[in-house]
């Protein structure tokens, strides 16, 4: 089953030759991180001993206490000093990134950009060549402002076909050489109460 897979993303793949190539593209960033310094000043540390060495005399009433608590209080005094600093290194982090080129073709592009606007399946790299050629945000995903873009495109392409244009209290909305999105628009007016008029070639 994933041999089968693995070949027909082969096929796709084949019968989109994009253009544009991946490149590794590496920066590098300072990244913060936190670390702990031991050990604390001698004050703190003598400080530390000599309360300590007070306490343990006063509660054994000997002098051995008082040498334990001397220690005990400075172990204390120097764990307790112990520092958490913020420090930076350098990381360096590097992606693939896919740099479009214009599709030359223009029976190719014109193919691609109908594919995308019918909805049909391209692939994210042809996509973003196509979007790269006709001059709108290359991001591989195809929206409305890569549809109208189209459009306009393939209009221009085929200058002898008819331009639909949508109008509204003699304002026009939109034009486009697909009259069946025009009609989508249409319809979508009129369910919302707006009536429209479609004419072809308004100059």
């Amino acid at each position: 089953m994933r041999f089968l897979a693995a070949g027909a993303t082969a096929i796709l793949m084949a019968s989109q030759a994009f253009a544009g190539s991946y490149e590794t593209r590496c920066e590098t960033q300072m990244v913060p991180y936190q670390e702990t310094v031991k050990g604390g000043s001698p004050e703190k540390i003598i400080g530390g001993a000599i309360v300590g060495g007070v306490i343990g005399k006063v509660v054994t009433d000997k002098n051995a206490g008082a040498a334990v608590g001397a220690i005990v209080g400075g172990a204390v005094a120097n764990e307790t000093s112990k520092n958490t600093v913020t420090k930076y290194r350098e990381v360096e982090t590097c992606t693939n990134v896919f740099v479009p080129e214009r599709i030359t073709d223009e029976a190719e592009l014109q193919k691609v950009l109908q594919d995308l606007n019918d909805g049909n399946t391209v692939s994210k790299e042809m996509t973003m060549d196509a979007q790269y050629t006709i001059g709108v945000s290359y991001d591989g995903k195809w929206g409305p402002k890569s549809r109208l873009a189209a459009e306009k495109y393939l209009a221009n392409l085929a200058p002898d076909a008819p331009l639909y244009s949508l109008v509204v209290n003699d304002v026009v909305i939109v034009s486009s050489p697909d009259v069946n999105a025009i009609d989508e628009i249409k319809e979508a007016l009129l369910e919302a109460g707006v009536a429209s008029q479609i004419f072809i070639d308004l100059e």
